[in-house]
């Protein structure tokens, strides 16, 4: 069985990081064709770029979470 690293509050490990990175990759995919959907829909780049925009916003919070949790 793998020894679980915990992490302290206010600081990220290995482990952390890769959730990270997994979830930033996983929930990409539904922002990305939600706006290439808009995009051939006609709809304004601008205003398309709206999914991409609430993507980012939770990458950041997915992020700060995992910065502030004490494991």
């Amino acid at each position: 069985m793998a020894k679980k690293i915990e992490s302290k509050r206010f600081s990220l490990n290995r482990e952390d990081l890769q959730k990270w990175a997994k979830n930033t990759l996983i929930f990409l995919a539904p922002a990305l064709i939600i706006f290439l959907t808009a995009i051939q829909s006609g709809v304004p780049v601008k205003e398309a770029l709206y999914s991409m925009y609430l993507w980012a916003l939770n990458v950041v919070i997915d992020i700060l979470k995992k910065f502030i949790q004490e494991k």
